[in-house]
């Protein structure tokens, strides 16, 4: 006998939003990624909005140990959270809008279905099933969920703001390539750092070194892995270990632009990678 069984769906409405709020983002969530924005506007440009921008109210990523900052990157007052609408999922959309000079008002959002749900665990989820996250967006979790602040995982969340892939980040702040996105992802539960930054004794070594290399030598390079692991490797064979950090961060300090040119573009000869040469480069100027 066949069934005559109805199948009942729920149907979301729009409605009007009488709220006045505006658009925020939540603090520490992966940044937007120029290509993927540019996509955005080509696509809302011919096809205008295709599915909502889901939001929580700002208010409650405060109750929940979270920050907002505005569409600029600018910080907003905990007081000032009941004007906002945080972005979970739309970021780039958001953004792309802007982009085209259309009003945001326009845009049709939904609240989260799961009320109860975290903020960190929430955007961690919703973006992590819907787009390839790569292992700095990781780092929105820890930086979402926790109240405490750390100066190693500060040094973090700014390396990643700076293009730095995590193997790199965590060469930095570590001293080892002990970071994973597992363990960022790990701290939504519990609620406490990877053990990578509890010991920040690296950290002071290293971000003397950074700031002093960042004076003289490109971003695009820094992002790469070559100084710090030779800094890494420099500092674990070192007899002095506290007289090699202050050495070194002079060392960085004083190269000159043809050394800093050499390093960046070395001469490959025959049989040796453009990965050696450049590490020759380094011993070279810096040993």
């Amino acid at each position: 006998m066949r069934s005559t069984r109805t199948n009942i769906m729920k149907k979301m409405l729009i409605s009007t939003d009488n709220e006045n709020r505006q658009f925020a983002f939540v603090k520490g969530n992966r940044p937007t990624n120029a290509k993927t924005v540019k996509a955005k506007e080509k696509s809302m440009q011919e096809h205008g909005q295709l599915s909502p921008i889901t939001v929580v109210k700002g208010e409650d990523v405060c109750k929940m140990n979270g920050c907002l900052v505005d569409l600029q990157g600018h910080d907003i007052p905990n007081e000032q959270a009941e004007r906002y609408y945080a972005v979970v999922d739309g970021q780039h959309r958001v953004v792309a809008w802007m982009n085209l000079k259309k009003d945001l008002d326009e845009l049709v959002i939904c609240e989260s279905l799961n009320a109860e749900m975290e903020i960190a665990a929430l955007i961690a989820e919703m973006n992590i099933c819907t787009t390839s996250w790569k292992g700095t967006d990781y780092m929105a979790a820890p930086a979402m969920a926790l109240a405490a602040k750390n100066e190693v995982f500060d040094f973090a969340v700014e390396l990643q703001g700076k293009g730095f892939p995590l193997a790199t980040i965590s060469l930095w702040c570590t001293g080892t390539n002990s970071l994973k996105p597992k363990d960022l992802v790990a701290s939504i539960k519990n609620k406490a750092l990877p053990r990578a930054f509890v010991d920040a004794g690296w950290f002071y070594r290293s971000v003397k070194w950074y700031e002093a290399a960042s004076e003289r030598i490109p971003n695009a390079f820094l992002t790469k892995k070559y100084l710090i692991t030779y800094l890494v490797k420099k500092f674990n064979h070192a007899e002095d270990p506290t007289q090699f950090s202050s050495q070194m961060e002079e060392k960085l300090r004083s190269l000159t632009v043809e050394q800093v040119n050499e390093i960046m573009n070395p001469k490959a000869n025959d049989g040796i990678t453009r990965e050696q040469a450049t590490y020759d480069m380094l011993e070279k100027h810096l040993g």
